[in-house]
C-alpha cells in the first residue's frame, strides 16, 4: 500500500470483480493496516514516473450507496417484469 493506493508491478485482473467486495489491506509485515466490508474499485493506473508500476485506488462503500443500488435493483426489475422501460 502507499497511502490509499495499492501498487503492483503486473496489472491485476479486475475485469470479473463484484462492484463491492471486502477488502483487507496488509504491510510487508503481514498486519492489517485497513480493512472494509464493502469497498469499491476506483481506478487502477499504470504509472511511467514509478517503473510502469500500476496504482490500485480503493474507497469504501457506505452504508446509503448500498441502500441506494439495492433499491436501484429492485426498481429495474419491477420494470422489467411490467414491461416498462426507465432507462429515458
Amino acid at each position: 500500500m502507499n497511502g490509499s493506493n495499492y501498487v503492483s508491478e503486473t496489472k491485476v485482473d479486475s475485469e470479473n470483480w463484484p462492484k463491492v467486495f471486502q477488502l483487507t489491506a496488509k504491510d510487508e509485515d503481514g498486519n492489517i493496516t485497513e480493512q472494509f466490508d464493502h469497498a469499491k474499485l476506483l481506478q487502477q493506473e499504470r504509472y511511467a514516473w514509478d517503473n510502469n508500476k500500476f496504482y490500485l485506488a480503493f474507497a469504501p462503500v457506505s452504508e446509503q450507496e448500498l441502500k441506494n443500488a439495492d433499491f436501484q435493483a429492485q426498481l429495474e426489475y419491477l420494470a422489467m417484469m411490467a414491461d416498462v422501460d426507465i432507462d429515458a
